[in-house]
């Protein structure tokens, strides 16, 4: 019986599965206990069963949780896989982090 694959590990392989993939920029995923939990927006029904399905293929994932919009642009600004939303979930993005937007330089 093979060792149980590290979620880091698992990670590490879902992030560059991700990049080697077109139009999954907007896409983010969590791995816990083997089961990964994708989520984001995607431009079509296509991507986001590929997305699915090699996520399901890479060693050691247990299940795979979709959470992905599929985004053909409307909501968004930009075209079908180019989406950058504006402030998509109300939060003032210059007050989450160690950016402050009011100062100099």
């Amino acid at each position: 019986m093979a060792a149980e694959r590290s979620d880091t590990l698992i990670g590490d392989e879902v992030v560059h599965t991700l990049g080697q993939q077109a139009q999954t920029s907007q896409v983010l995923a969590q791995v816990r206990d083997g089961q990964v939990t994708l989520s984001g927006d995607v431009p079509s029904t296509e991507v986001k069963h590929k997305v699915e399905a090699v996520i399901a293929a890479i060693e050691g994932v247990r299940t795979v949780v979709s959470h992905l919009n599929v985004d053909n642009g409307k909501r968004s600004f930009g075209s079908a896989g180019e989406a950058v939303r504006d402030n998509p979930d109300g939060r003032d993005d210059a007050q989450m982090g160690d950016i402050d937007l009011g100062k100099d330089g």
